[in-house]
């Protein structure tokens, strides 16, 4: 059989129980490596490229498929050439969509190390810079990766770091409140979802029955500076007409 991709002493089954047990012994060769602390570089290594290994095998099934099915046929050739480019396209559109965007965003914007970054209600001092991904540590010790693309998408500012964290509280009226437990989680939801918010502290929400039957809602909210608090209020009496 020309051309073929399929290795002749291997049967249907044959061939998947192989790639399979590939997969497993790998799994369980990465996973007994991470019990051993000498062996903890070695470790690292294979978790980086078990992406890989798991890439490769899909693509070894994915053309001895594409063999099994045309393998007797003159348009094998033209079938596996389109299956690598189909591959190569997705390759370079998942890699290249955040190295392009890095590229932008770098030539707009003075990304440097430990200088501070919010992106949507997350923020922190920026600990590496790569080609297709920056990381960034928060207040409560969490390291955040963030491909470019999503940064690109994402609402995001960098924060001087002589900006403090003000409270400012935020009232609000309103006539009716059918459950004030599912008002307080759309609330919390709503102030967190802004832009302005900055994240690391909780926002206090006190709901108030008051005697003429409406309730008063007081909001204890943190940002850089009170016109983003006019901002949220604004943003939440939008959220509560709909």
């Amino acid at each position: 059989m020309p051309g073929s991709f399929i290795i002749p002493f291997f049967s249907t089954i044959e061939f998947l129980v192989f790639i399979f047990s590939v997969y497993l012994l790998i799994r369980i060769i990465v996973k007994f490596i991470s019990y051993i602390k000498p062996f903890r570089k070695s470790y690292l290594f294979l978790k980086k490229i078990l992406p890989i290994i798991d890439l490769t095998l899909s693509t070894i099934i994915v053309f001895w498929i594409v063999n099994r099915i045309f393998g007797n046929t003159d348009m094998l050739p033209v079938i596996n050439l389109a299956v690598t480019v189909v591959i190569l396209s997705l390759l370079a559109w998942f890699w290249g969509r955040d190295f392009i965007a890095g590229i932008i965003l770098k030539s707009e914007n003075s990304f440097e190390l430990d200088k501070m970054i919010r992106l949507n209600n997350k923020s922190g001092k920026i600990t590496k810079i790569t080609l297709r991904y920056l990381e960034f540590g928060t207040d409560e010790g969490e390291t955040i990766r963030v491909p470019y693309s999503k940064i690109s998408s994402d609402y995001f500012s960098k924060l001087s770091p002589d900006e403090i964290y003000e409270s400012h509280i935020i009232t609000l009226q309103l006539n009716e409140i059918q459950d004030t437990k599912t008002l307080r989680e759309l609330l919390r939801k709503r102030i967190y979802n802004t832009p302005w918010y900055l994240a690391g502290k909780e926002p206090v929400i006190e709901i108030i029955s008051s005697a003429e039957g409406g309730y008063k809602i007081n909001l204890n909210v943190y940002t850089i500076n009170p016109s983003h608090a006019d901002l949220i209020r604004q943003e939440l009496l939008e959220g509560l007409k709909n």
